[in-house]
């Protein structure tokens, strides 16, 4: 039987899911930089207003671009630690680690977060994906949309679909979503740099989740994940990869009809990658600008 605590924090959610994380999302900066002179052409990748980049000259988030295939450090108001971010059709910072990383893979995109969070937090609190400060300029009709939550619901029950609202997202549990995810004493956390990352949860979280499949299916469900806690003891690392959503052309690959083009359905606006809590805490927030968004 569930706690009480265990029960609130769900009806919480449940009551927060229409109105969560959007406070944070109303306003962005177009770069000033001339896409003709971004480094990592098509793309040009910058922090949100509460997501600080330390060290890479980018802290600016509309002067200098974030690097793309090394890591860098990020403090946020809940977590500090490092992000690796990989484009394989975006120009990177080290371009032979880039080749050798997607070579022989269909992945299009690659995230590595690693470090510790500043308070603890339930794990059904933690949503990532895109989130966008502006209506989508070919959004579907709301009901359309119910429709599509609903089916997807049943699938992936933590995941939040809003494509025709005023902020529009498209999220799921951080937990759930990571392909691999690994818990360690400080120190002992893997390299963030290597092309795959062992699975490293069980000791800490419990049996239940102690493969891959049954930490992705357990953590993904809001009611189940409400259970489990990051704390701020440990380092976190999370390794998500995407064969899906291509940052570099903007496009997305989808079953039985292949690569579609999402930009004229975007607006002047970028996409982003985002992870953020129910409550609108930031664990990090980047935008992605693509060169022809804003043509």
């Amino acid at each position: 039987m569930l706690s009480a605590s265990i029960l609130a924090r769900i009806v919480v959610a449940s009551l927060l899911t229409m109105t969560a994380f959007s406070s944070h999302f109303a306003q962005f900066n177009v770069p000033k930089m001339d896409p003709v002179d971004w480094p990592h052409k098509p793309v040009f990748v910058q922090p949100g207003s509460d997501t600080k980049v330390i060290g890479t000259g980018g802290e600016s988030n509309d002067n200098r671009p974030l690097p793309l295939g090394v890591p860098f450090e990020i403090d946020t108001p809940l977590f500090k630690g490092k992000i690796l971010i990989r484009f394989r059709n975006a120009k990177s910072d080290d371009p032979g680690t880039h080749d050798k990383y997607f070579e022989d893979r269909k992945r299009l995109m690659q995230t590595v977060i690693q470090g510790q969070f500043k308070r603890p937090i339930s794990m059904s609190e933690v949503y990532v994906g895109s989130m966008f400060a502006l209506p989508l300029a070919g959004a579907p009709p709301p009901m359309m949309t119910k429709i599509m939550d609903a089916v997807i619901r049943r699938i992936a029950p933590g995941l939040i679909l809003d494509l025709s609202s005023t902020s529009p997202k498209v999220v799921a549990l951080l937990a759930g979503t990571a392909q691999t995810m690994s818990i360690d004493p400080p120190g002992s956390e893997p390299d963030m740099t290597s092309p795959e990352i062992e699975e490293n949860v069980a000791s800490i979280l419990g049996h239940r989740v102690a493969t891959k499949s049954k930490r992705k299916k357990r953590l993904g469900n809001p009611k189940k994940a409400a259970g489990y806690e990051y704390d701020t003891d440990r380092v976190y690392t999370f390794h998500t990869y995407d064969d899906a959503m291509d940052y570099g052309r903007g496009t997305m690959h989808m079953p039985f009809y292949g690569e579609y083009d999402i930009k004229p359905y975007i607006g002047c606006q970028p996409l982003s990658l985002t992870a953020v809590t129910l409550g609108g805490e930031i664990l990090y927030d980047f935008r992605v600008w693509h060169e022809s968004l804003c043509q």
